[in-house]
């Protein structure tokens, strides 16, 4: 039984190690995943509602000539300052 074990291990060591590491490397990482995902959203809603904001407010053609952005540029601008500390 054991000689079975320790052949099937000398083959294998490196695929259950890799595969062990992986694992592990995705276990660690996933909160940053999560911390990017949820911050992706907020960023999108944020655009959105500073788009509906600039479009139904009057933001005046001197803030667009100074900037040299659009409405749309300034709301991507605005999403990502909502949503990032």
């Amino acid at each position: 039984m054991t000689n079975k074990f320790y052949q099937w291990w000398k083959n294998h060591r490196r695929v259950v190690t890799l595969g062990g590491f992986l694992i592990l490397l995705g276990w660690y990482v996933s909160p940053v995943i999560k911390e990017a995902k949820y911050k992706n959203t907020c960023i999108s809603l944020s655009e959105k509602a500073a788009l509906n904001k600039f479009e139904g407010d009057n933001i005046g053609e001197t803030l667009l000539k100074e900037t040299g952005l659009s409405i749309t540029e300034l709301a991507k601008i605005e999403g990502y300052k909502n949503c990032v500390k």
